[in-house]
């Protein structure tokens, strides 16, 4: 178990903060982290930026620090969901390779609060800059092919759309 004094630490040598400093932020009380040895601010944060990102990471850690711990006879998240599903008319069997193909599926963790729809599940289009060309892949994991940068990706379009169309219905 982490102490509340090393928590506070990690987050004053690089405070992961909501949004940047703002321009006329400036004009306030500001806190800065200076790097070993240096004079150059590794980073810059309004007071108020500063302890909510304190505060942020105290939860975090305590609820990390309590998500092991259960009351005894309390069941799981997972126990629950195979429970729900057998009382659909799932066997035992079928409930716990259903519950593992969904884990299975993407998902992002932590979720990304900006933009929950787009990375966790579901089918989209994703087009990647590799080294000299354009991945495109479905959001759900299907590799679609790769386009050369100078060429529309219209290929790669429609590749997406007849995986979902077809691919997905069946």
């Amino acid at each position: 178990m982490t102490s509340r004094t090393d928590t506070i630490a990690a987050v004053l040598r690089r405070p992961v903060l909501k949004r940047p400093v703002l321009g006329h932020e400036l004009r306030e009380r500001l806190v800065q982290g200076l790097g070993p040895g240096t004079t150059v601010a590794a980073w810059t944060a309004t007071v108020p930026q500063l302890a909510e990102a304190i505060e942020t990471a105290l939860v975090r850690q305590e609820q990390k620090d309590t998500r092991g711990r259960r009351p005894a006879g309390e069941s799981t998240a997972r126990a629950q969901v195979l429970a729900a599903l057998a009382s659909a008319g799932h066997g035992p069997a079928d409930a716990a390779e259903l519950l593992a193909r969904a884990f299975r599926e993407p998902h992002a963790d932590p979720p990304d609060l900006e933009f929950p729809e787009t990375l966790a599940g579901g089918h989209a289009l994703v087009v990647e800059y590799g080294d000299c060309e354009l991945h495109g892949s479905c959001q759900c994991g299907q590799r679609l092919g790769i386009v050369p940068p100078n060429r529309p990706i219209d290929g790669l379009a429609a590749l997406w759309e007849r995986h979902t169309h077809t691919d997905v219905t069946r």
